[in-house]
């Protein structure tokens, strides 16, 4: 049986998603994210017919997942098990962070230095990858026919992919196997840098940055779904996974080797400390769309 149009239903959900309190623009892109996933509709069909009729059992699942969305606060990308980074698509559930536009800042400063290296072969690692979109993203660019001199023979990318959690590591590959690129790519499981005996070019993390204490001033979205493993740690300042990530790189990177980290407000300061330190040289510090820094890049 036919139920609503399609029109009548968007709108709904629309007001109902805006009523409780998500923004007017935020609350138009999940409708829309919402009904490609239960209906198969893209906005652009939905401009061509707005008043073509869905099936009723699956107005019934949609209207289930606009309330979900509305009284258990779970992120739309967790609904749909999708999320998008740098153009393509991305499966994510509750053992993963959703990927942020901000982290492709950090892809594009890492894949820039890559290009501009003068090295054959290079190896590649990208600490705590939760989705695998840090280092999917690294292979499809340098495996990428439109860059033939990256494939040109000439040069060799070895790329690791490594986290502590195992459903994390299990979702990173079936990305790989998505985008076709799972034999670019070696999976490893491992705290940090303790279980990898390789030395690299370049290590590159999203590393968790919030400190424990801001918990409760975080969305509940956030807070309440997103993995708090790759979320939190327990110092005052969140900085304490740099501290053993910058310790333990001294050891892994290969002579005037990169370590590449997004970073959060107002912790450029304190990294960059950390980095002098260390030993660290040519320290460049990024910011994002916000004008906020996001993104430090050192060399060893």
């Amino acid at each position: 049986m036919t139920g609503s149009s399609i029109n009548n239903i968007r709108h709904q959900a629309v007001l109902e998603l805006i009523n409780s309190g998500i923004a007017k623009n935020e609350a138009s892109i999940e409708a829309n994210i919402l009904v490609e996933c239960v209906f198969g509709l893209s906005k652009k069909d939905m401009l061509i017919n707005p008043k073509q009729k869905v099936p009723e059992n699956l107005e019934k699942k949609f209207k289930e997942l606009v309330q979900k969305r509305i009284n258990e606060k779970i992120p739309v990308q967790y609904l749909v098990n999708k999320a998008f980074f740098m153009g393509y698509e991305f499966y994510v559930d509750e053992n993963v962070l959703i990927p942020r536009p901000e982290t492709e800042i950090l892809v594009e400063e890492v894949i820039k230095l890559i290009k501009a290296s003068k090295k054959k072969n290079l190896t590649i690692i990208d600490i705590g990858t939760g989705s695998g979109c840090i280092a999917c993203m690294l292979a499809k660019n340098l495996y990428n026919k439109c860059h033939p001199e990256f494939i040109s023979g000439s040069n060799n990318y070895n790329i690791t992919a490594s986290d502590i959690s195992k459903k994390a590591l299990d979702i990173a590959k079936f990305n790989a196997q998505k985008l076709n690129i799972a034999d670019k790519i070696e999976f490893q499981r491992s705290d940090i840098l303790k279980d990898i005996d390789e030395t690299f070019n370049f290590i590159i993390s999203n590393p968790p940055y919030i400190p424990l204490k801001d918990r409760e001033s975080l969305q509940i979205e956030v807070s309440g779904h997103e993995p708090h493993l790759a979320l939190f740690v327990d110092d005052e300042k969140g900085i304490s996974f740099y501290k053993e990530l910058i310790r333990q790189s001294k050891e892994k990177l290969n002579s005037a080797g990169y370590l590449a980290v997004e970073i959060g407000i107002s912790q450029s300061h304190y990294i960059s400390e950390l980095l002098q330190e260390a030993g660290f040289v040519d320290i460049q510090i990024i910011k994002d769309f916000s004008d906020i820094d996001r993104v430090i890049i050192a060399r060893k």
